[in-house]
């Protein structure tokens, strides 16, 4: 199995150890730095640690390869499951495209919540931008377009967050901005990749934007939403 079918799992257990809690068989991101969860295998064993790792009512999304609603215990319920598609990055991107970006960090991080709550790029919590680089685009004095890294493994960086206000779509804004990011991943010896929802209203036009950077489609996923009871 590539280490991409489990990407939540191998991150936790290797480069961001400290953004959660890790056991032998299960792992949770902190609840302000991402919602999502992980599992090493299907057993109801690595659902039962993982119980123990998220506070009761909390929703986590499961990277889990393989059916795992016939495992769930009397912890867990399985309340949505959302189709993915899987994209990497393999050769090398282009320069970026000449734009006004601006590094993004603590003092951004109301911004960038706002702006994520506004537009639903994905799982987005206070703490996220801690995970990696983000950078953005600033006009008419507020933060109108993002995008920055999420997990982070062996060989591997995630593409993530990438959004745009409303008003300012269609400027080439997000493509400038993965450029960048992807750039600086594979400059760090990584392969980017990234994540599509499947049947989202953005679905195509941002998979217009990353098949013009050189993203190729890898897989489909599907990622549990799991509630711990």
């Amino acid at each position: 199995m590539n280490e991409l079918d489990n990407p939540a799992w191998h991150a936790l257990a290797g480069p961001q150890r400290e953004f959660g809690l890790v056991g032998e068989r299960a792992a949770s991101y902190r609840a302000d730095v991402s919602p999502f969860a992980a599992v090493a295998d299907q057993s109801p064993e690595a659902l039962e640690e993982l119980a123990e790792l998220v506070a009761p009512g909390r929703f986590v999304p499961l990277f889990a390869p393989g059916a795992i609603s016939g495992g769930l215990s009397k912890l867990w319920r399985q309340r949505a499951v959302v189709p993915l598609s899987q994209w990497i990055c393999p050769e090398p991107v282009a320069p970026p495209a000449t734009a006004d970006w601006v590094e993004l960090g603590d003092s951004e991080a109301e911004q960038m919540l706002r702006l994520a709550k506004a537009t639903d790029p994905g799982p987005f919590e206070r703490q996220t931008h801690r995970l990696g680089d983000y950078v953005g685009i600033v006009a008419d004095g507020k933060l109108v377009a993002m995008a920055g890294e999420r997990m982070r493994l062996a060989g591997y960086r995630e593409v993530s967050a990438v959004c745009t206000d409303s008003d300012y779509q269609g400027r080439g804004h997000a493509q400038a901005l993965v450029l960048e990011i992807a750039r600086r991943q594979q400059r760090a010896g990584c392969v980017p990749f990234l994540h599509v929802r499947t049947g989202s209203p953005a679905e195509e036009p941002a998979k217009r934007v990353y098949q013009n950077i050189g993203f190729v489609r890898r897989t489909d996923a599907e990622l549990s939403i799991l509630q711990r009871l």
